[in-house]
């Protein structure tokens, strides 16, 4: 029946009646045409157009970034690779260092305790030469006297038993007696000569027998008739072998002197100079010991930064290929995911399908107005359309996909939902 047949319900005008169903009328129109240029198929596969080209796009923004770090590990990876290495050569120059400043050290500590062992014994030897140069010195000096005045006895004995070389009264012969006993007490006179001296004064005094004479006058009696010729010639012997002796012993002792002297001096230059070097190898320890310390404080840094490298390298790579088994892990899924959605596409482009859907739901739509809309409402979710909605959502389970399955719930959602409730709100 046409619009005017229907009868006009209660408090509504005629007139306004036939102005909705002339609205509505239009209002279908309009949605069959709507509907004719843009059906359900068409919605999806844009849809899904859509869909694979943000993907895509996605995908290769990834890649392009992925790249960026990829070459940043790589940069990264040689360039700690190079500082630890470096790092490495450092400590083993160090260590080198180290070693040739330990070994000098004990050098320096060695020929220091050595020098200072030659140091003492040469001083011991120059304290033991002393000693002995005193002894010696004394022992000349007591020698030298004893000559000196075995030598002045002999002298004056000699001297004296000169001036007897004819008779002398007895009282002038007790001069002689007493200086000839002094040279027989000296030690330095040998036994033989004190017993030739002895046996000379033991001899008795030669008188002369009274004459005629002794009555006329009162001579002195003569203490002996001169008899020491021999004994002289003893004496003079003896004085000149003492004077040799002596100057023998003087020469011997200028000589040990002298000798003492260059060794004391040899011992003194010796203990200078050791000294000298000991205050030398002393300070180049020293200087050494600093040397090895600083390049141990600079080993021992540069072994705490090489650990830190090495650390941050291990952290960075183990990183770089988890980030690059993520990569790789995304991109599959993602090419696998692009390859879905395009064999959705492929199978709703193809021509049995997109042929079919342009060939019956336009003119489906056609129809009576009435008839359209329930057609509409039938036809909206077409059974290709949860085909490939669950095609996808198969794929997106085997994929562990979660790109899937939403697109597989865009897919199955009704495309004309905010148009059904446009004609619902007007009718």
């Amino acid at each position: 029946a046409s619009p005017a047949a229907v009868p006009a319900r209660p408090g509504r005008s005629p007139s306004r009646e036939a102005m909705k169903s002339a609205m509505r009328g239009v209002l279908a129109s309009s949605l069959v045409v709507a509907v004719s240029a843009v059906t359900p198929i068409a919605k999806v596969t844009q849809l899904l157009t859509d869909m694979h080209a943000k993907g895509l796009a996605e995908q290769q923004d990834e890649a392009k970034k992925f790249a960026a770090f990829k070459q940043w590990c790589g940069d990264q990876d040689r360039i700690k690779k190079e500082e630890i290495k470096a790092a490495g050569e450092s400590i083993d120059m160090h260590d080198a260092e180290i070693q040739k400043a330990e070994a000098d050290i004990r050098s320096f500590t060695s020929r220091v305790n050595e020098l200072t062992e030659d140091v003492g014994r040469w001083e011991r030897d120059q304290k033991s030469a002393s000693d002995v140069r005193q002894k010696e010195s004394a022992d000349f000096k007591a020698t030298v006297q004893d000559y000196s005045e075995s030598i002045d006895a002999l002298s004056q004995a000699i001297v004296i038993l000169k001036k007897q070389a004819f008779d002398r009264p007895q009282a002038e012969m007790l001069q002689v007696k007493n200086s000839l006993m002094q040279v027989a007490k000296l030690a330095m006179v040998p036994l033989e000569s004190k017993k030739a001296l002895s046996a000379f004064l033991q001899q008795p005094v030669v008188e002369e027998m009274p004459d005629d004479n002794l009555f006329k006058s009162n001579p002195e009696a003569h203490g002996y008739e001169f008899q020491s010729g021999s004994v002289v010639d003893m004496l003079e012997k003896l004085k000149d072998e003492f004077g040799t002796k002596k100057y023998e012993l003087e020469r011997e002792e200028m000589n040990s002197k002298h000798a003492f002297e260059q060794m004391y001096q040899q011992l003194t230059d010796n203990i200078e100079n050791a000294k000298h070097e000991i205050s030398k190898k002393t300070g180049l320890r020293a200087e050494t010991q600093e040397y090895k310390a600083e390049h141990s404080g600079e080993r021992a840094q540069i072994a705490s930064d090489k650990a830190e490298d090495e650390k941050y390298l291990s952290e960075m790579t183990g990183m770089c290929k988890m980030k690059t088994a993520d990569f790789e892990s995304r991109q599959k899924l993602r090419g696998e995911e692009l390859e879905a959605i395009q064999q959705a596409i492929d199978i709703l482009k193809s021509d049995q399908v997109s042929g079919a859907a342009e060939k019956n739901l336009p003119s489906l739509l056609q129809k009576r107005h009435a008839a359209s809309f329930a057609q509409l409402r039938a036809t909206a979710t077409n059974p290709l359309q949860t085909r490939i909605a669950t095609f996808l959502s198969e794929r997106a389970k085997s994929l562990n996909s979660r790109l899937l399955s939403a697109v597989s719930q865009r897919v199955a959602e009704d495309p004309f939902v905010k148009v059904k409730k446009m004609i619902k709100d007007l009718i």
